[in-house]
């Protein structure tokens, strides 16, 4: 094993090779053959978010996030809201030459305030990734682990591939992941 990750499509590519699915390909190339079935497994990589330990706790990191940026949207939107019913009531006591560099400052205050909320939004996706991308390449490292120990080959996302041999080892990836985020030994963080 060399610790190299392959794209699915690499991946489902050799597997076809090598089980002769691409005859005019298969049959250009050395490519050996073999008489047993490989050593694949499969992998749900949405079950190790939602079941592992530092998989909930990524998802209840994200949860409070969310929950705080929803939260700061609705405080916002009630006081412009309030802000335009003021200046609707005074608009009725004011000329319009009076009100009208009023209105365009509530205007430009709403879309300034739009830009910096839809901003914080494209942080807040762009945090969800980055520890999403860092509880995977945790999760890699105990897999990597496993490939070696069993003798795996290749490891496919169950979510895009249909398995008839192998298995599932997602529950095994789980107690290793919870054993070693109680031991202080992965964190998302």
């Amino acid at each position: 094993m060399t610790g190299r990750t392959f794209g699915l499509g690499a991946v489902l590519s050799i597997c076809l090779l090598i089980a002769g699915g691409s005859g005019a390909i298969a049959q250009a190339q050395d490519f050996p053959l073999y008489d047993q079935p490989l050593p694949v497994v499969s992998i749900n990589r949405e079950a190790l978010i939602q079941r592992s330990e530092l998989g909930r706790h990524l998802s209840e990191i994200l949860a409070e996030r969310q929950s705080a940026l929803v939260a700061e949207n609705e405080e916002l939107a009630a006081r412009l809201e309030q802000e335009e019913l003021d200046l609707t009531e005074l608009r009725k006591t004011m000329s319009a030459q009076e009100f009208k560099p009023m209105a365009e400052a509530f205007d430009a205050k709403v879309k300034k305030t739009r830009r910096e909320q839809d901003q914080k939004s494209v942080e807040l996706s762009k945090s969800l990734e980055s520890m999403r991308f860092r509880f995977f390449r945790q999760a890699e490292s105990i897999i990597l682990q496993l490939m070696q120990e069993r003798g795996v080959m290749f490891v496919l996302d169950e979510s895009v591939v249909w398995m008839s041999q192998g298995g599932d080892v997602t529950n095994t990836v789980i107690e290793r992941m919870n054993s070693a985020y109680a031991a202080g030994e992965i964190s998302i963080e």
